[in-house]
């Protein structure tokens, strides 16, 4: 990854076809209708609940809530639930183009290029997650932090938008508090000089970020009794795991991608020789994210976002560099390797992403089978389903997930058992109540409705 050549219209060109890269990348993902995941489904089944004023996961973030509510309202399918995402996953390519200027001009036109081109950003490009939304929040929050603390005469007013810019990747994922707290750390250690000689600006924006905070707090109470209930539901639903481990030994080339791995590991070694307060601080808060992330959860390179940006940033900065030290002979035949090799991951990615959307369809046939068939026997009356992969066969069977089985609730309303071909799947032949089988498909899937036992 090297300078686009010597003048703004190459790197406006760069710029424009890379973001053109993402879009084709994002379309056909999207364009796949490929079966919801499991935190899609929760996000999806969330706002459900949230719309018929009946809340059931207070862990499940506000803000995703407000972000799938208008595809549910005009009763859409995976592309309308998808459509919100679509359209973020562009924005933080942008974003990420925008927030890596201060780093040059070369190492911002290269970026666009360089997500689309990395599975691990373009596999998520159309997913109804919160990655892409909370990077997209925070990279500017980041940038306005670094930018206004570093400087010698103190911070700009313009610091209290970084306020609302982390506020919101907080109400789109509450793990974003972590995140919010290295970022903070970050700007007390490294930008307290600058803060000493212009306080107010910090004041005010510490000051608006608590203010923002506060209908989390009264809702967090309202629904826990504390207002730091809803962030500790959080932590909980996801079980506690070494993700460090898996950052630290996956093989990189897989995990992060081909041609990203070397720009991030320049990235990272990049501290070695840059000292200025501005490359310290960002540094800082990519590693610190890392680390954080990595002590609290497992590891998937989704999480890492924010920090995966700003190590690419500082690569792309060395690699500039590195490029406009050499001869113009050789910085050309670096150039148009780095653009064959980007265009070449580019294709494997897009390669990647309609296996995948075959895969997700492979792994799922049992569940949309099973929830095909529930729909059907249930007729819209009142259900219950009882399997593995519960969110998704609540979501496209219609009955609500359960992971217990009351006696009392075989009069209430008609149960279903799931079995499908995977390890813990429930134990049917212990279950109450006259066993009838919708449906048997050996290897595939077994519905058994629980019908209660005559007197």
């Amino acid at each position: 990854m090297v300078q686009p050549g010597p003048g703004p219209r190459r790197r406006q060109q760069l710029v424009v076809a890379g973001t053109l890269m993402w879009i084709v990348g994002a379309l056909l993902s999207w364009l796949s209708r490929a079966p919801l995941g499991h935190d899609e489904a929760r996000y999806a089944l969330t706002t459900m609940d949230w719309l018929a004023g009946t809340p059931r996961w207070n862990y499940s973030p506000f803000g995703m809530t407000l972000l799938t509510a208008p595809a549910l309202l005009a009763h859409g399918g995976e592309l309308a639930l998808r459509a919100a995402p679509l359209l973020w996953g562009l924005a933080l390519v942008l974003v990420a183009a925008r927030t890596t200027r201060p780093l040059g001009d070369g190492a911002a036109a290269w970026m666009p290029a360089l997500l689309a081109a990395t599975a691990c950003f373009a596999r998520r490009s159309a997913e109804l997650l919160s990655d892409l939304p909370t990077a997209a929040c925070l990279l500017p929050a980041i940038a306005l932090v670094v930018t206004e603390l570093s400087r010698d005469d103190g911070p700009r007013w313009r610091l209290v938008t970084a306020a609302p810019l982390m506020a919101a990747a907080f109400y789109l994922r509450y793990g974003a508090s972590l995140t919010i707290a290295v970022i903070a750390a970050v700007a007390v250690l490294g930008g307290w000089r600058s803060t000493a000689r212009r306080p107010w600006p910090v004041v005010a924006t510490a000051a608006l970020g608590l203010a923002l905070l506060a209908p989390h707090l009264a809702m967090s109470v309202a629904a826990t009794g504390s207002a730091l209930g809803i962030v500790r539901e959080s932590g909980d639903a996801i079980p506690a795991q070494l993700g460090l481990v898996t950052y630290l030994t996956a093989n990189p080339l897989t995990f992060y991608g081909t041609v990203a791995t070397p720009l991030l590991l320049w990235g990272l070694a990049s501290i070695a020789w840059r000292r200025d307060r501005q490359s310290v601080m960002l540094w800082s808060i990519a590693v610190g994210h890392v680390v954080v992330i990595g002590l609290t959860t497992w590891g998937h390179s989704r999480y890492l976002f924010p920090a995966l940006i700003l190590l690419l940033g500082l690569g792309l900065r060395e690699a500039v560099a590195w490029v406009g030290s050499l001869s113009p002979r050789h910085a050309r035949r670096v150039t148009g390797a780095a653009l064959l090799a980007v265009a070449a991951a580019w294709a494997l990615v897009l390669s990647g992403l309609a296996r995948q959307d075959e895969s997700a369809r492979a792994s799922l046939r049992g569940v949309l089978t099973a929830a095909a068939a529930i729909r059907q026997d249930a007729a819209g009356r009142p259900c219950t389903v009882l399997g593995r992969q519960a969110t998704q066969l609540e979501w496209y069977s219609g009955c609500r997930a359960t992971l217990d089985l009351p006696r009392e609730l075989l009069a209430q309303r008609r149960v279903y058992a799931v079995v499908l071909p995977a390890p813990e799947q429930p134990p049917v032949e212990s279950f109450p109540g006259r066993h009838q089988v919708v449906l048997a498909r050996p290897g595939l899937a077994t519905v058994t409705r629980l019908d209660p036992e005559r007197p």
